[in-house]
C-alpha cells in the first residue's frame, strides 16, 4: 500500500459584520444570509451592530386598572394635553396635570370598551362603540340631547290643484344626528306640474333644539320617499329649483334614517380624512361607513346638504368593517375578507373601488401610515401576517397593490391568540413600525413586532403589554411615544434612554445563522472564534454559546466590561471563562472601547452557530462583528 502525503487543508478567515437582516425563520438556519438572525429578542438593529432596545417607564401616577385609550390634544390657543381613559378611574375622561390623571367633567363611559379619538378643529370626538357621541372642547365633555320626530305634518297644494298624488316625510336634525322621519302624509289633489305657483306646501310643528329639517318625498317610489332638500324652519314649499332652474330632483339613494341618531352616532373607529370625520364600527350596522360634513359642519354626520352621508360596504358578505384609514384622497376600508377604497368623484358622487378580495385587516389600531404606504396586521392561514398597501412600482399611480412583509418571520407568527388579534395595536415611530399582539394563551398584547423600515428587517420585543400607542409633543417641543398599559392604570413612556423596564432587567437574546461555508457535507475545523463588542457597560453580563451542527453547546463564555490591570495575569479577565464549559476566553485590554472576545479552542463540526443572551439590569453594548478561522477537512489518499 502506498501512502501519499496530503497537505493540511488551508485556513481561511470568515468575517461577518453588519447584522441588519433581522430575524429569518423562513429558511433553514444554514441557508439564510450572513447578516440575518435566527433569534432577535429585545434588540435594535443599527448599521454598526446590534444593541439592546431602550427601556420603558411608567409615566406620572397610576389611575384605574387598565388604560383603554389615550390621545394628544392640541388646541389652537397653544394648549397641549395628554388625554386618557382607564377602567376603574371613575369611568371619566382624564387629562394629565403635572403627571397626575385628572377627571374631566361629569360624563361617564363604559368601563370595558376600548376608546378611540379624533380631533376636528378644537374638539376631540370620543368613540367606544357603546356610548353615544360626545366631545371634549378643552374645558369639559359635551354631550347631545335627543330630538323628537316632527309631528302634525300637513301637505296642502297651492295654486291650481289637480289629481296627482304626492307623498312626503320630514325629519329633524341637530349637529350630530337625525331623527326618524315622520309617517308619510299624502295629498291626492296636487298639480301634475310643479312650478313657482303650483306646488305643495308642507307645515309641521317645531321640534325643540332642532337645527333644521330634512324633506323626503315627493313620490313613494320602490325605495319609498327619498331626500329632496334641507330647511331651517318648520315649513317648506316644494317648488325649489337647482342652479339650472330645474325642480330639485329626488335622490336616487338617500333614504330616511332607520334610527334616531340625534344623541350622536355610536361607533368605535374614527379617522379624519378628506376634510371630514369618518366613522365605522357602527353599532348594529357593522358594514356601515358614515361621514360628516366639511368646514364648520365637520361635526354633522347625517345632513346631506352639509356633505354628510354614509354607505354600506357589501353588508351581506359575512364580514363587518375592521379598520379605516385615509389614503391618497380617499378612505381605505378594510374588512377581514377584503379591502376597498371609498372616495368622491369630481362631481361629488360617492364611489367604492375594490382593491383586493380574500384578506384584509384584523385590527383598527394596527393600521398605520408608514412613509408612502400603509402597513396593517391581517389573519392569514391561521396565523398573523403583516402587509403593506400602496402604489406598485411600474404600475399607474392610481393602482394600489398589497405585499406581504412578514414571510421571513412566518413561523413565529403562528404564536398568536387569534381570538384576540382584533386588539392588536401599532404605531410608526423612529423608522419603526411597531405592533403589539397577544401570544398564544394570552388575552393581552404581550409581544411587540418591530419592522425596521430602514432595512426591511424584523425583530420582536417582550416585557410590556400595550393596547394602544400615542405620541405626544409637549410644550417644550419634546416628543415622546407612550402606550396604554394592558395590565395597570399607567401610561408608559417608551425609548427612555435607559436600559431597564421600570427597574427590571430586559431579557435580550440574539443568534446568528449556522455557518457551513456552503459545504454542508464536510467537517470543518473552526479556530478561535472572535467577537467584536463595543461600549459594554459595567452592569452588562453577556453570555455567549457556540453550537455545532445545530444541537451541541460546544462552548460557553461571558462578555463583560474590561478593566485595565497591568500585564501578566490581569490581561485575561477573571470570570470571563466559565470553568468546565469552555476553553479560555481573552479580551483585548488596550484601552479602546472595542472589546474583542476570543474563544481559544479548536471546534469540529459541519456548521457553527453563535447565540448570545443578556438579562442584567441597565445593560448596554454593541455587537459589531465576528470572525472565525476555518479549514475544511479532506480525506488522505490510500
Amino acid at each position: 500500500m502506498k501512502i501519499t502525503n496530503v497537505k493540511n487543508p488551508p485556513k481561511k478567515d470568515e468575517l461577518v459584520t453588519g447584522f441588519i437582516g433581522g430575524l429569518n425563520s423562513f429558511q433553514d438556519e444554514t441557508a439564510i444570509k450572513n447578516g440575518e438572525l435566527t433569534e432577535a429578542k429585545n434588540i435594535i438593529l443599527n448599521v454598526n451592530g446590534i444593541e439592546p432596545r431602550e427601556g420603558v417607564s411608567n409615566y406620572g401616577t397610576e389611575s384605574g386598572d387598565r388604560v383603554l385609550g389615550a390621545f394628544p390634544y392640541y388646541k389652537s390657543d397653544g394648549t397641549r394635553e395628554l388625554l386618557r381613559f382607564a377602567d376603574g378611574a371613575n369611568d371619566k375622561l382624564q387629562k394629565y396635570v403635572a403627571g397626575v390623571p385628572t377627571d374631566i367633567g361629569t360624563k361617564t363611559f363604559d368601563d370595558e370598551a376600548p376608546m378611540n379619538f379624533v380631533q376636528a378643529d378644537d374638539k376631540v370626538y370620543i368613540f367606544n362603540g357603546v356610548d353615544n357621541l360626545s366631545y371634549y372642547d378643552g374645558t369639559t365633555v359635551q354631550t347631545y340631547t335627543a330630538l323628537t320626530t316632527p309631528a302634525n305634518l300637513s301637505v296642502t297644494p297651492q295654486g291650481t290643484t289637480g289629481s296627482t298624488t304626492y307623498s312626503y316625510r320630514v325629519s329633524a336634525f341637530n349637529d350630530v344626528g337625525e331623527t326618524l322621519a315622520c309617517t308619510s302624509v299624502q295629498t291626492t289633489t296636487g298639480n301634475k306640474t310643479i312650478n313657482a305657483t303650483n306646488f305643495n306646501r308642507l307645515d309641521w310643528d317645531d321640534v325643540p333644539n332642532a337645527v333644521g329639517y330634512n324633506i323626503y318625498g315627493r313620490f313613494a317610489t320602490g325605495l319609498g320617499e327619498t331626500y329632496i332638500d334641507t330647511v331651517y324652519e318648520s315649513t317648506y314649499d316644494d317648488n325649489k329649483t337647482d342652479k339650472d332652474g330645474n325642480l330639485l330632483a329626488q335622490s336616487l339613494s338617500i333614504l330616511p334614517p332607520e334610527t334616531n341618531s340625534t344623541l350622536g352616532p355610536i361607533g368605535s373607529m374614527p379617522i379624519f380624512a378628506i376634510s371630514r370625520i369618518f366613522i365605522s364600527g357602527i353599532k348594529d350596522a357593522t358594514s356601515r361607513l358614515i361621514f360628516s360634513g366639511t368646514g364648520e359642519k365637520v361635526g354633522n354626520f347625517t345632513t346631506p346638504a352639509f356633505g354628510a352621508g354614509g354607505v354600506d360596504v357589501f353588508k351581506n358578505d359575512g364580514s363587518g368593517i375592521t379598520a379605516i384609514i385615509g389614503f391618497q384622497g380617499g378612505v381605505i376600508v378594510f374588512k377581514e375578507n377584503a379591502i376597498y377604497k371609498f372616495s368622491f368623484t369630481s362631481d361629488g358622487f360617492q364611489q367604492l373601488e375594490e382593491i383586493v378580495k380574500g384578506f384584509g385587516a384584523i385590527s383598527f389600531r394596527a393600521v398605520r401610515h408608514v412613509e408612502n404606504d400603509i402597513i396593517f396586521a391581517s389573519r392569514k392561514d391561521g396565523r398573523l401576517a403583516f402587509f403593506s398597501l400602496g402604489n406598485q412600482e411600474n404600475y399607474v399611480a392610481t393602482v394600489l397593490r398589497t405585499n406581504e412583509l412578514s414571510i421571513k418571520v412566518e413561523s413565529f407568527l403562528t404564536n398568536v391568540n387569534l381570538n384576540y388579534l382584533h386588539n392588536a395595536s401599532g404605531y410608526y415611530y423612529r423608522n419603526l413600525y411597531i405592533c403589539s399582539v397577544p401570544k398564544t394563551g394570552s388575552t393581552v398584547n404581550n409581544r411587540t413586532w418591530i419592522l425596521d423600515t430602514r432595512f426591511g428587517a424584523w425583530v420582536y420585543w417582550e416585557g410590556f403589554s400595550a393596547n394602544m400607542f400615542t405620541a405626544f409633543l409637549d410644550s417644550n417641543g419634546e416628543e415622546s411615544l407612550y402606550f396604554a398599559d394592558e395590565t395597570s392604570g399607567y401610561m408608559v413612556k417608551m425609548f427612555t434612554g435607559t436600559y431597564n423596564d421600570n427597574g427590571s432587567a430586559i431579557d435580550v437574546r440574539w443568534s446568528t445563522k449556522a455557518f457551513n461555508q456552503g459545504q454542508f457535507n464536510k467537517e470543518k475545523r473552526y479556530h478561535n472564534p472572535t467577537f467584536q463588542f463595543k461600549d459594554v457597560t459595567s452592569t452588562s453580563n453577556i453570555e455567549g454559546f457556540i453550537y455545532l451542527d445545530g444541537v451541541e453547546n460546544a462552548a460557553q463564555f461571558v462578555v463583560g466590561q474590561p478593566t485595565n490591570s497591568g500585564g501578566g495575569f490581569g490581561a485575561i479577565l477573571v470570570g470571563q471563562t466559565l470553568i468546565g464549559d469552555s476553553p479560555s476566553t481573552f479580551t483585548d485590554m488596550e484601552g479602546s472601547s472595542d472589546i474583542p472576545v476570543e474563544v481559544y479552542d479548536l471546534l469540529r463540526g459541519r456548521s457553527i452557530k453563535y447565540a448570545f443572551s443578556c438579562n442584567a439590569i441597565n445593560s448596554y453594548f454593541k455587537f459589531l462583528s465576528l470572525v472565525h478561522t476555518y479549514s475544511i477537512n479532506t480525506k488522505r489518499l490510500d
